[in-house]
């Protein structure tokens, strides 16, 4: 038995995937808004380093833990959990860079990276008290951070990946709709040529590096 495609199959397909990618075209530019243009205008600031200055908020503070008495009574690496979970709930201190122990003064020093900044932490167990120092930069400062996704933690660190893939989708997307397009496929075709090879003979012509002898 001998199968023959019809060549309304064809269409219809064609016709379901320029629907389709209208439609993600569409959305994916609206859910991607903001964050382009986050994206966008901070990476014009990373792009100028002389616009970030040093200016920061820089100070220390002395609270007390509340450990219970048996608490107190236990050792290090026994406390240490319920340390690290104070600092999450009332401090919102989530990623810790490295925690030292001093068992001698028997503390606990936290090192967490923040945006633009960082908070080290001292656990006086004997004392019941924490000394929080920390240095905290202005919003232009951690919005560089954030797009580099620089001490950002895991869950902006999947911000950047989704935003990323949805752009990718984004941009093949508005492709799809260009080829359905006959009047302007070959200069919409020639302005991606162009904004592709621009930038590699930019690079390669201008841009400084290390030849090997």
């Amino acid at each position: 038995m001998c199968f023959v495609s019809h060549p309304m199959n064809s269409k219809n397909i064609k016709k379901k995937l320029f629907l389709a990618s209208r439609w993600l075209h569409i959305y994916l530019s609206t859910v991607l808004f903001s964050l382009l243009l986050f994206f966008c205008l901070t990476g014009v600031v990373l792009n100028h380093v002389d616009w970030l200055d040093n200016t920061s908020e820089e100070g220390e503070m002395t609270v007390s833990m509340a450990l219970s008495e048996s608490q107190e009574q236990q050792s290090l690496q026994q406390v240490l959990p319920y340390i690290q979970k104070y600092l999450l709930d009332k401090y919102h201190l989530e990623t810790i860079k490295t925690v030292e122990f001093d068992r001698e003064s028997k503390e606990i020093i936290f090192d967490y990276s923040l945006p633009a900044g960082y908070a080290l932490v001292i656990a006086d167990i004997p004392a019941n008290q924490l000394t929080i120092e920390y240095s905290k930069g202005n919003w232009v400062n951690v919005w560089a951070d954030l797009h580099k996704g620089r001490h950002s933690g895991e869950v902006w660190s999947w911000v950047i990946d989704i935003s990323a893939i949805f752009m990718s989708l984004f941009a093949i997307s508005g492709m799809v709709i260009l080829f359905q397009n006959r009047k302007k496929r070959t200069k919409g075709i020639l302005a991606a040529l162009f904004g592709t090879l621009s930038p590699v003979i930019l690079y390669w012509f201008f841009v400084p590096y290390l030849s090997s002898a």
